[in-house]
């Protein structure tokens, strides 16, 4: 199968999960709104209309549910000197909705804990809502959780006691959702983000092209390529500082405002001090923490997907560094990490901000004793050099080593290709930055090794790895080269070709082109391979989504007398063969989404953790 082939494959499957997803948040019709949408691409209203057999009433509310949930793209063309509005399915919004319970789960770990989840559980169930309507949702989920805890309802509470409730309560909501939007959680939801992309790009192109006169030269063909990606980089800036709030044209005034120095403090005065947290502000000794902006007005908020994917690929990657090093390392790679991901607004950045030593050892000594480890132990000691280790309260000294450790600089027997840090100085001046870009290669290389051993075993491992590195060989030199017979070699080949890991290259010792005088390299296609294994994890996913609805279609009278109101509050009425049942399904269901998140874990790797794949 070929790339252009693996791909269409992948646009395949993809959009079987895609329909799965919409069928199960949203119900019938807007799956089968969105049905037609996936297979016909974008369509006016009249078109939907005539597509389906829904009411013109039906299929406008299907639309507005999707539009409300931003996993709709609009778009107008001119039909008959008409301009008429098309809608088109946002597919990776549709593909995010299978992470909701992640991102409530990883709001609820940083600072704002289990109640700024909730401001996240809003807007995911919700969808796009304003200012006002925001504080009102949060705020009865806060007057119910506290009613929760107190075992009272806000009717039997009166006078004082019921409006201190309510008004602790709004205060509590407008502070939740102040801090999300400053933390970068809560975006808003502009209007350059409801236009399609494509029909952009289109625009854009034809407006260029207007430009010249004649048939164009390759020459200027090349100049247009090039001026609508800046257009598109532009475009995307200014959509970013919208998002956050800001003009593009007051961010750049911000920017130019800023000191180019640091000022030298006053005698008797605190020196500034150069926080990696932006709300903290440390003043003789004490932290002052700055309040969070108030929030714009007569405008929607939406989730940022991309901060909790920008987490996400944090804590990947600290789990990545202690497999490869130890413990004690990723802990330090850790804080970098939280270091810089604070200001990394978009997951393809190249490369993160740089960070210095004393920055790492200021975060590093915040951290709580239970988690903060004993770096003495990170390092071996040094047969001839007898001040190595350090002392075990110079903790400056390990984290140093450390970052040269990952930076390359310094090898402690680990053998890998990829460097985690690049680093900028040298010695205590030195400051070190993420490369993003190399170790998305290096984690899907990781990954697609892992599949290749668990499915093929450790021979399949090493011929496909000499592949890698080598390029183009045949059976009797990497027979050589992997320390195997040529006919186990042979046997490897054969496994690795049918499951579309390498690829065959031909090479005719004569003119008939005859097998028997045909010499046969095999070498390793990096690209087709994720591919392939994109095509196959949606295929996966898609398989599980169907058995999920199976399992709940073969069990509706089960599940529909387990969703009565008097069997939530006493699950005694049902007997001893539908508990058991019960049981089974919750144990079925739970295997499934265990399945369902390690898959989406593994497409998170493959599709979004490099910033710059070369074709996938």
């Amino acid at each position: 199968m070929s790339t252009s082939a693996s791909a269409i494959q992948s646009g395949l499957e993809r959009a079987r999960l895609l329909e799965h997803l919409v069928w199960q948040q949203f119900g019938g019709a807007v799956g089968e709104i969105a049905l037609i949408l996936l297979s016909r691409g974008a369509l006016s209203f009249p078109q939907l209309i005539k597509l389906t057999s829904l009411p013109p009433a039906l299929v406008h509310s299907s639309l507005l549910v999707l539009s409300t949930h931003t996993l709709l793209f609009h778009s107008e063309t001119e039909v008959g000197g008409r301009l008429t509005e098309l809608y088109e399915l946002n597919h990776d919004a549709i593909e995010r909705r299978i992470r909701g319970g992640l991102y409530v789960e990883m709001a609820s770990e940083w600072e704002g804990g289990e109640e700024l989840s909730t401001v996240i559980e809003v807007l995911w169930k919700e969808g796009i809502l304003t200012r006002e309507d925001l504080y009102e949702v949060v705020r009865q989920k806060i007057i119910h959780t506290r009613e929760m805890e107190l075992g009272v309802e806000q009717e039997d509470l009166k006078g004082k006691k019921r409006a201190r409730m309510e008004d602790q309560a709004m205060e509590a909501a407008e502070r939740l959702v102040r801090k999300a939007f400053a933390q970068g959680f809560v975006n808003i939801v502009t209007p350059g983000s409801q236009l399609s992309p494509s029909s952009l790009e289109i625009k854009w192109e034809e407006e260029l092209r207007s430009t010249i006169k004649g048939i164009p030269t390759t020459k200027e063909l090349a100049r247009i390529k090039k001026m609508l990606r800046e257009k598109q980089e532009e475009w995307a800036e200014e959509e970013q500082a919208r998002a956050r709030g800001k003009g593009a044209e007051v961010e750049a005034e911000q920017d130019d405002d800023e000191p180019k120095r640091k000022k030298r403090p006053k005698k008797g005065k605190a020196a500034p001090v150069d926080s990696s947290d932006e709300d903290e502000l440390e003043d003789d000794g004490f932290v002052v923490k700055k309040p969070d902006p108030p929030l714009p007005e007569e405008v929607f908020f939406k989730i940022n997907e991309e901060r909790f994917h920008i987490r996400w690929r944090a804590q990947l990657l600290r789990s990545y560094a202690a497999e490869l090093y130890n413990s004690h390392v990723a802990t330090v790679f850790g804080v970098i990490l939280d270091i810089v991901s604070t200001e990394t607004q978009l997951m393809h950045e190249p490369i993160s901000r740089f960070a210095s030593l004393h920055e790492i050892n200021k975060v590093f000594d915040r951290l709580p004793e239970a988690s903060k480890p004993d770096l003495s132990q990170t390092f071996a000691k040094h047969k001839q050099d007898s001040s190595w280790p350090p002392k075990r309260d110079r903790s400056g000294d390990y984290i140093l080593a450390v970052c040269e450790v990952l930076s390359g600089l310094d090898q402690w027997g680990v053998s890998t290709r990829e460097h985690f840090l690049v680093q900028q100085g040298e010695g205590s001046h030195a400051k070190w930055a993420v490369d993003w870009r190399t170790l998305g290669k290096a984690m899907k290389r990781s990954l697609v090794e892992a599949v290749v051993r668990d499915k093929l075993g450790e021979h399949a491992i090493r011929c496909w790895r000499i592949l890698e590195a080598k390029g183009k060989l045949d059976e009797k030199h990497l027979a050589r080269l992997a320390f195997l017979s040529v006919k186990e070699a042979r046997e490897v080949l054969g496994r690795l070709s049918s499951s579309g890991l390498i690829e065959p290259q031909e090479v005719p010792r004569s003119a008939d082109r005859a097998p028997s005088r045909t010499l046969y390299l095999w070498f390793v296609d990096f690209n087709k391979v994720v591919t392939s294994l994109i095509a196959h994890h949606y295929k996966a996913l898609a398989n599980l989504q169907a058995q999920r609805q199976h399992q709940v279609k073969e069990r509706r009278g089960l599940v529909d007398k387990r969703e009565r109101t008097d069997v939530r509050e006493n699950e005694a009425l049902l007997t001893k063969r539908d508990q058991e049942a019960i049981a089974e399904l919750d144990k079925t269901m739970e295997a499934l989404a265990v399945a369902e998140q390690r898959l989406d874990e593994q497409l998170f790797v493959l599709r979004e953790f490099d910033p710059d794949p070369a074709v996938v």
